[in-house]
């Protein structure tokens, strides 16, 4: 029965047609712009690629170093040449992985202890002769001291310029593992590992700007899986989302090989805001020694924490030891070493020290590895002892890394330490 209130329809149901959304007239249109538009951009991507090099937005390195789309960048293998500053002049050469060492076979000798000596500019410490860096310098005490027939030593140097903890991280995944080492040690260089290890970090090669993966922090824990960092899109600072994911891995491909991108990164840079890590006083490492830390510091250590951490997780379940050993910039050693007379003359000059607090960054790293269980030498305390006591210039003035004695130091205060922690075997010792 129907109802009352039932309306008849002026047309039956049946008599609906369902057209396509698209007819094949438009899908041919579309298809042909498409393609049009692929081909134009891709002849204009040829075009780009015979024109002279993008705008260099960072420090270029193209003739020593290549981009790596997994860790940023990485010596030229094999690159050799001669390396002239204002402070020094020596010839230089890469291995075979692009280090500033000799090759090394990637299965451990026979009655060999293996340490990998992992960090930045002052583990590569390309300022003096391979054989007078701290890495050699060290194996050399080692096996001096305690090698013997059936045991020997062996340091194999990974450290890379400009490198903060995300690299090393990420690149001890894909290649310092394999070496099967004893023993891990990561130098930490307060001067700027901690702001390396934001998002944007990079250098110029070659024309292209080399992005850092970064390890963002979520839900308060670290994100273990290195993210590609892509000018124009947000960092995931704190969303981890597996579409962001995917949208900066696919367009880091991109960014790291279109010409046409590339002459379009300083635009898509503009959008972002820069980073104010420090650069009110100066220096960007002056930030971690205030009292008042901002919001991007505080969100850098907490970065930097969980990249030690998942160091010590990895490390570990390859059956190696961790140590961690922490390098003062130049600036704070300098400081130290003066009379109250001469640092009150410095803090007149640059009044926003003033509230700087010289050890506070160093405690503040040693309080969260102790509490972890990760040995640390903390090498800042020691060298500016020496200096007082010797009057030696560890730093170079200008370049600001270790000289030659500076090396030399570093690498007996790291021999005593590793013996006191128990990180290499002593049963031999002479």
């Amino acid at each position: 029965m129907r109802s009352k209130n039932h309306v008849k329809l002026p047309f039956a149901p049946t008599h609906y047609k369902i057209r396509p959304m698209l007819t094949k007239q438009t899908l041919t249109l579309l298809t042909l712009a498409l393609t049009s538009s692929l081909i134009a951009l891709l002849m204009l991507e040829g075009g780009l690629r015979l024109l002279p090099s993008p705008p260099i937005l960072f420090e270029n390195y193209g003739e020593t170093y290549v981009c790596s789309p997994t860790v940023g960048w990485l010596g030229r293998p094999h690159y050799q040449g001669l390396l002239t500053r204002e402070e020094y002049s020596h010839p230089i050469q890469f291995n075979g992985a692009g280090m500033y060492d000799h090759d090394h076979d990637l299965a451990k000798p026979p009655h060999t202890w293996r340490i990998l000596w992992v960090g930045d500019s002052f583990a590569q410490a390309l300022q003096v002769d391979e054989k007078e860096t701290a890495h050699q310098q060290l194996e050399t005490m080692l096996n001096e001291r305690l090698g013997s027939a059936e045991q020997q030593f062996e340091v194999i140097n990974l450290g890379m310029m400009g490198w903060g903890t995300a690299q090393e991280l990420a690149y001890y995944r894909e290649q310092g593992q394999r070496y099967q080492a004893d023993a891990v040690v990561v130098m930490f260089f307060m001067g700027n590992d901690v702001n390396d290890n934001l998002p944007g970090h990079a250098l110029t090669i070659d024309g292209f700007n080399c992005f850092a993966p970064y390890f963002p922090v979520c839900n308060n824990q670290l994100d273990p899986t290195a993210w590609a960092h892509v000018p124009g899109l947000d960092p995931a600072w704190n969303s981890c989302s597996t579409g962001r994911y995917a949208a900066a891995n696919g367009l880091s491909l991109l960014q790291q090989n279109s010409y046409l991108w590339a002459r379009l990164e300083p635009l898509m840079l503009s959008w972002q805001p820069r980073r104010s890590y420090g650069q009110e006083f100066g220096l960007s490492f002056a930030a971690l020694y205030l009292p008042q830390e901002s919001e991007e510091v505080r969100y850098g250590w907490q970065v930097t924490e969980g990249l030690l951490q998942q160091f010590q997780q990895e490390t570990a379940a390859n059956q190696s030891k961790l140590g961690v050993a922490i390098i003062g910039p130049r600036e704070v050693v300098w400081l130290a070493t003066l009379n109250e007379s001469q640092r009150q003359t410095f803090y007149d000059s640059a009044p926003a020290f003033k509230t700087a607090q010289i050890d506070y960054p160093n405690q503040r790293l040693l309080t969260f590895l102790q509490q972890h269980n990760i040995p640390t030498l903390d090498l800042q305390p020691p060298m500016i002892d020496y200096i007082k006591q010797t009057g030696a210039p560890l730093y170079l003035p200008i370049d600001r890394h270790w000289t030659v004695e500076g090396n030399r130091v570093a690498a007996e205060l790291m021999y005593n330490w590793l013996v006191a922690q128990n990180l290499v075997p002593t049963a031999s010792a002479k």
